[in-house]
């Protein structure tokens, strides 16, 4: 009896997190709900002969998703348009263009092979007229149809410095394995990955957003840091 009331208790907590997992998927559009599984649904519960749910999608056809949203949404015209400016007002230098998974405490994260992703991803357009910079940052959910659009201006006179942050982050999983009927093992797996941010810092303000660092990356931001010192004391 005591084997069967374990199995039981077992099916009830699977039952209440399929219950949960047909909540999130309430509404939402069929690449939404197979990116919902990515996320969540094989830890949705149970095990061995329960089963648990499967998206279907891998880690390189998630970023695929991300990737042609990207390019559907033509970010750099909607930041200029955003902005109201013609493009030959704010080409002082190239402008940065700084991409990045959003890292924050209310998303879904999964791991993989030493990569890391989240259902939100972040596009942020930096621009450089003669005497301002602006920024336009557009953040979009793989799970449901919320964005977020930010814009910010800034004088070069007014802007302490700009300052690059990378931080390694620790996350620790706890998962269940092997079959229902022998009782779960419990396993702890640690992973570290890396958070690169960009700064903008100004009295009162510090406008911060994460990136995908790189040689071309560091480079641009290099620039951008040369560019701000002559602008200060020339």
């Amino acid at each position: 009896m005591g084997c069967l009331s374990e199995l039981f208790g077992m099916y009830l907590g699977n039952a209440e997190q399929k219950a949960k997992l047909a909540a999130l998927k309430r509404g939402k559009s069929p690449e939404q709900k197979r990116v919902i599984d990515f996320f969540v649904g094989e830890s949705s519960g149970g095990c061995g002969c329960l089963g648990k749910g499967s998206s279907g999608i891998v880690m390189d056809e998630y970023l695929k998703i991300v990737n042609d949203k990207v390019q559907a949404l033509d970010l750099k015209n909607k930041a200029i348009a955003k902005i109201g400016l013609d493009e030959t007002q704010i080409s002082e230098i190239e402008p940065l263009v700084l991409c990045s998974f959003v890292y924050d405490d209310d998303v879904y994260y999964k791991f993989e092979n030493n990569m890391v992703v989240t259902n939100q991803y972040s596009v942020t357009w930096i621009f450089f007229s003669a005497e301002q910079i602006y920024t336009y940052r557009f953040i979009f959910d793989t799970t449901s149809d919320n964005t977020w659009e930010i814009t910010k201006d800034f004088f070069y006179s007014d802007i302490t410095c700009f300052s690059t942050v990378r931080e390694v982050k620790e996350r620790i999983d706890t998962s269940i394995s092997s079959g229902c009927l022998k009782g779960g093992k419990e396993s702890t797996t640690k992973t570290l990955y890396y958070v690169d941010r960009f700064s903008i810092v100004a009295p009162g303000t510090d406008y911060t957003v994460s990136m995908t660092n790189s040689p071309t990356m560091e480079r641009s931001v290099q620039a951008a840091k040369a560019m701000l010192r002559e602008k200060k004391y020339r």
